[in-house]
């Protein structure tokens, strides 16, 4: 999509754009796929609805041109508001709400600037057979436990991230693996158990933000472990960052 929705609307994929290879390092931790929950929570499109324009409007103007966004409810915020994120050619932005002094409900907006001319990306369209098996490396099953690589994520991330084909896997993964710090790291997907229409999982650190985006059917005959996914996988320097 060419812009944010200030009235909600599901666009789609996104756009092809500059065809630049990702690098991609062989060394990257697969991991065990975690259960991917569907629960009852509005959609994006009725989150994103609920938040006020004028942080609809900042979020926009910090990402630029539009790649993929989502809200969702943020069981935090104590009142259910929802939070946001938007990534596009000049940023990944996210929204999160606040109570200011006054206890006043606000949002706090935060943003990763990517360097100019440094976005990549690389479609990933995964296609196996019903009866393929799952390549590579799973992890160790013990909680809260850090990978040799040292990626610095949850297992509730991990698992998510297990569910995904070994090249966005490494492609999401690969900027990170040297020691750089993850500073925020979210997902979101939506739709059904054998398809889900939206999946977006981004990791973002002091030096590059990566996202993988798009969606996941489980065709009839397959399993979960033989899904189709259609993927975009992002990858950009950051310049600077804004808030948080």
């Amino acid at each position: 999509m060419g812009s944010f929705p200030m009235v909600p609307f599901d666009s789609g994929r996104p756009e092809v754009r500059r065809r630049a290879a990702l690098e991609r390092h062989g060394g990257a931790p697969l991991h065990r796929p975690g259960e991917m929950r569907l629960g009852g929570s509005p959609n994006r499109e009725e989150c994103w609805a609920s938040i006020g324009p004028r942080t609809r409007a900042r979020l926009a103007e910090l990402s630029g041109a539009a790649i993929t966004w989502f809200a969702h409810e943020d069981a935090s915020s104590g009142d259910g508001r929802p939070y946001a994120v938007t990534f596009g050619e000049s940023g990944l932005s996210i929204a999160d709400p606040r109570v200011d002094t006054e206890h006043r409900p606000v949002y706090a907006i935060s943003s990763f600037q990517l360097a100019p001319g440094t976005l990549r990306h690389v479609q990933v369209d995964h296609r196996p057979p019903p009866n393929a098996s799952r390549p590579g490396r799973p992890r160790a099953a013990s909680t809260r436990d850090t990978p040799p690589s040292g990626l610095a994520l949850d297992d509730g991330a991990l698992g998510v991230l297990g569910n995904l084909p070994a090249q966005a896997q490494e492609l999401l993964q690969t900027p990170f693996l040297g020691g750089q710090d993850i500073l925020r790291n979210m997902w979101y997907y939506e739709g059904h158990d054998h398809h889900l229409t939206t999946f977006v999982f981004f990791i973002a650190g002091a030096r590059d933000v990566t996202v993988a985006t798009g969606s996941k059917i489980v065709p009839v005959g397959h399993t979960d472990a033989t899904a189709h996914w259609s993927l975009t996988c992002y990858r950009a320097a950051v310049a600077r960052r804004i808030g948080r």
